[in-house]
């Protein structure tokens, strides 16, 4: 998906954001940062990059400028801290469904709400928490049939998490796949990146649901989305492996990804809500719904 005129201003609002955040009242640091963003942005024609792409290099100057390794590790602890709390609800939702590997495409859509910072896209701890469930029986924009077949077919899966908070909720599916004998590999982030989880994220998760020692960890680049000139060999592997379907969690990755879907025919799968215009006219469902969608 190539950047479109309204990433331009989400991108920005996105960075006034995080300035806001990181360096609070010093004025002078927060305008350094917009202009060379600024800069960043009018020296790349849009036809030519995603919004992965220009988000992960504002990330990288945020960073640079700030000193921070991880400028998100606060918002991160506390998404964590809320997933937690919610965790017994998703379990209720998967030992109460009539179809398990649905209950786990929901519970995987409905935590990608989590999300702070998108323009035009409100979210709020709280409110979460009182919804939840409501979430989990939202309405799901997806090709049903062909999603649940491409998880029973394949015995192989790469899952691309997205968020740290709903990365709780990716480890308990990622148990009940693994439960029924699928070999998993896991990419979350090696580094920190806006509020992506990261390995020690992943960790957390996996250790807080009891995730089984097979599934194996294979982390992609530190950068929002997938990119296959930063990612490792070991990722690229399995990533272009044909037995391994490929679940890719938020909208970071599939702004990127959609850019050379076409190598991933039939063993690929989205699994978002799609916070933002761009993606959801990019997919073709209504701004704001969840959406499972195999490739």
């Amino acid at each position: 998906m190539k950047l479109r005129s309204d990433c331009i201003s989400c991108l920005m609002e996105r960075a006034a954001y995080e300035c806001e955040m990181i360096f609070g009242d010093e004025e002078e640091a927060r305008i350094g940062v917009l202009k060379e963003i600024s800069c960043l942005l009018c020296s790349h024609p849009g036809e030519s990059v995603t919004p992965a792409f220009m988000g992960t290099e504002r990330e990288r100057i945020l960073k640079m400028r700030s000193g921070l390794t991880d400028p998100h590790a606060d918002v991160k602890m506390r998404s964590n801290e809320v997933a937690k709390a919610l965790l017994p609800v998703a379990v209720e939702y998967f030992t109460t469904h009539s179809d398990g590997v649905e209950a786990l495409v929901r519970i995987a859509a409905a935590a990608n709400s989590m999300e702070y910072g998108v323009k035009g896209y409100a979210y709020d701890d709280d409110a979460f928490r009182t919804e939840f469930m409501k979430v989990l029986n939202e309405r799901l924009n997806w090709n049903r049939d062909s999603v649940l077949s491409a998880i029973s077919k394949h015995d192989k899966v790469l899952y691309l998490t997205d968020n740290a908070g709903e990365v709780f909720f990716d480890a308990f599916v990622v148990k009940k796949l693994a439960e029924m004998g699928k070999k998993v590999v896991v990419s979350p982030k090696s580094g920190a990146i806006i509020n992506d989880a990261t390995v020690t994220d992943w960790r957390e998760a996996a250790a807080y649901v009891d995730v089984p020692s097979t599934v194996d960890i294979v982390p992609a680049a530190s950068c929002i989305g997938v990119s296959r000139e930063d990612a490792s060999e070991e990722f690229l592997h399995i990533l272009n492996d044909d037995e391994y379907l490929v679940i890719a969690k938020g909208m970071g990755n599939y702004e990127a990804i959609s850019e050379f879907e076409q190598d991933y025919r039939q063993r690929l799968i989205y699994i978002l809500r799609a916070k933002c215009m761009p993606v959801a006219r990019s997919i073709g469902v209504n701004r704001g719904e969840l959406v499972a969608k195999l490739v």
